[in-house]
């Protein structure tokens, strides 16, 4: 980081039953909890006191805000701090909006000439400084109602070719004593092994995370590529540092010149791109792309500095927030209120949700409208609560569930790994015929299908193992947001449905999209029509939903044997099924439609009891080889 540059019932229950009800309830409630919830994705700003104002940072995509900078000196003591007023403004308005807010001390340029850390080097080496220094920072968080300090020491370097020692007392110090009031510690790190060495593993158990500054590599190409991120992100988990606290460091100014990426924008530079004029900056794919690494792999982002970004729709912060989507515990899947990844959010792990344990967490019955929906699982949307209705599944973000028949229409729902059933993936270039089309280069390797125009069509051989319900899902990437889908059998008839194509901010910007759609075995061809064009295709990607075949069919229950019913439901241990004479076999079903029991009934048992503690806790169907009723349970 630079400071003088760009940086960044009937009968009346008893007392002893009301206790462990409530008792029970909160078991419950703790269990619920720590399902749903994973490590929080964090998006770090740094905001210095001699640049922008308070009032242009856009506090709803952010998590904390790091005030720069605080100025030790040798003794132990902090320098007044310049610009309170934009301090005091920060937390006013970051709180108000749930955003922490933080005091950077340090920097890189500590008024003794740029790069000197002897301040540091000289308080951390005495018991009585490094206790005054904790005094102090509590007294400044404490005066400005901050919620904790961001260390920003600027290198500790290897003493003896080991850890320095004195870094990590006075982190141990700050750590005990901010924690004890409920305040974070935080660290700003080198991104690079060189300059990193010098921190021991052991404080990495004291901080809440750290901010690590992938950037500077060099004044050229090495800046901050993608590559740094990686490396930088990897070195640190390598050492021991959890993901949850591995936060990358994004630069939102150039190299070699130091401007600011608003600066760059409105000297003419591209905002997807990464050089402009002999400059290297990370523009809105790289910003996305490290991200997306931080999202899967780390804690979060953090940037310096906020006040080098722009306002609308070219706004690197913007891309952040888009890509990183809720920032609060975050799960497998996010609902959201609105179209688009607006509105309030909500984040799920794996489990099943009945409206009222949605509505725990924050979400309205018939209230989604969106969702995102993380690699390797799925979710079944359920149009009424306890798993009943209509059923939507999806293995894919779906930016707005109006174009599914879905919106604001989901009760409850069950998150899931995905299903192992069939699933192709069609290469867009690799069509049978075509009309009006042509293929390109594609970023994200091999061809992509461009040039669409209005009533292009494209036609594809498929071969799906069984009839029922099936997810389409297509690889796109537009500039435009006119451009609208629609999937068909060759020659024009039935049409399976049509999906518009977002503006993904140019033509090799890619994103996916999908619907729900059904289609019948064996052999044969598909084809997409372009109602609209403007848009690219890279491929699209069939897959069975078992798991809603099997949950519609447990909505027949008028045919066949109405007397046939089961309890308790949910069950711990046995099943019973009354009615299951001349039932004959009977099958349980998971989720993904795959046997997990099975067994008989015998002619004389109208009272079935079924073993069912081996199974695990979740929702599963019962059918019976001579009855078409498929029934629903929950097994505890």
């Amino acid at each position: 980081m630079k400071t003088n540059s760009i940086k960044w019932g009937h009968q009346p229950p008893s007392p002893q039953s009301i206790i462990w009800k409530h008792i029970t309830f909160l078991l419950f409630l703790f269990v619920f909890m720590s399902m749903a919830a994973v490590h929080a994705q964090k998006i770090v700003g740094y905001t210095p006191s001699w640049l922008g104002s308070a009032n242009d940072i856009d506090y709803d995509r952010l998590t904390h805000i790091n005030y720069a900078f605080a100025l030790p000196t040798a003794s132990g003591g902090l320098q007044a701090i310049e610009n309170p007023a934009k301090l005091q403004s920060l937390v006013s308005q970051g709180h108000a909006k749930g955003v922490k807010v933080l005091i950077a001390i340090g920097g890189w340029d500590l008024g003794d000439g740029g790069g000197n850390d002897g301040r540091f080097n000289t308080l951390a080496a005495s018991a009585s400084s490094r206790n005054n220094f904790v005094n102090n920072v509590l007294s400044v968080i404490n005066q400005y109602n901050l919620d904790g300090a961001d260390i920003d020491w600027e290198f500790p370097e290897p003493v003896n070719g080991a850890p320095d020692n004195n870094f990590t007392l006075l982190m141990g110090q700050l750590s005990a004593a901010l924690h004890n009031q409920g305040k974070l510690l935080t660290a700003a790190v080198n991104g690079s092994a060189w300059a990193a060495d010098g921190i021991s593993s052991q404080v990495f158990g004291y901080v809440d995370f750290l901010n690590i500054m992938a950037y500077d590599g060099d004044a050229g190409a090495g800046h901050s590529p993608y590559s740094y991120a990686e490396s930088a992100l990897n070195y640190y988990k390598g050492r021991g540092l959890p993901a949850a606290k591995a936060v990358i460091g994004v630069p939102f100014y150039a190299r070699p010149s130091w401007k600011g990426y608003n600066t760059l924008i409105a000297e003419g530079a591209d905002p997807y791109s990464d050089y402009f004029n002999g400059d290297y900056y990370n523009g809105i794919n790289t910003i996305k792309a490290k991200t997306a690494l931080a999202k899967s792999q780390g804690g979060g982002i953090m940037i310096w500095t906020l006040d080098h970004d722009v306002q609308g729709q070219y706004a690197l912060l913007k891309a952040i927030k888009d890509e990183m989507g809720t920032t609060g515990e975050s799960g497998v899947v996010t609902l959201y209120q609105h179209c688009d990844f607006g509105g309030y959010s909500a984040s799920l792990n794996v489990g099943s949700y009945t409206l009222g344990q949605l509505q725990a967490l924050g979400v309205a019955n018939d209230d989604i409208s969106s969702l995102q929906v993380q690699n390797g699982f799925q979710i079944t949307m359920y149009q009424h609560d306890n798993f009943t209705g209509n059923v939507l599944v999806k293995t894919s973000n779906d930016n707005c569930l109006v174009n599914e028949g879905f919106n604001d229409d989901i009760s409850s729902v069950i998150v899931a790994q995905a299903s192992s059933g069939w699933s192709a993936t069609i290469e867009a270039e690799n069509w049978t015929i075509q009309s009006g089309t042509q293929t390109e280069a594609c970023a994200e390797g091999g061809q992509n299908v461009g040039w669409i125009d209005t009533n292009d069509w494209m036609v594809w051989d498929i071969n799906p193992p069984s009839s029922g319900a099936y997810t389409v899902e297509y690889r796109v990437a537009s500039p435009n947001s006119s451009g609208m889908i629609q999937l068909e059998k060759a020659g024009g008839s039935p049409v399976y449905g049509t999906r518009p194509v977002p503006n993904t901010g140019g033509w090799q910007n890619w994103t996916t999209i999908s619907h729900s759609i059904n289609l019948t075995a064996g052999q044969q061809q598909i084809a997409i029509k372009a109602l609209t064009g403007g848009w690219n295709i890279n491929w699209l990607k069939l897959t069975s939903s078992s798991g809603s075949r099997i949950a519609l069919e447990s909505q027949k229950s008028h045919i066949n044997h109405p007397d046939l019913r089961i309890f308790p439901n949910p069950t711990s241990d046995y099943l019973e099924v009354q009615g299951a004479a001349d039932m004959g076999r009977y099958t349980i079903y998971d989720l993904n439609g795959k046997t997990v029991s099975n067994g008989h009934h015998s002619p004389q048992e109208d009272h079935k009891k079924i073993d069912v503690r081996q199974l695990k806790a979740g929702i599963y169907f019962i059918s019976h080889s001579n009855s078409k009723k498929v029934l629903r349970f929950i097994k505890q």
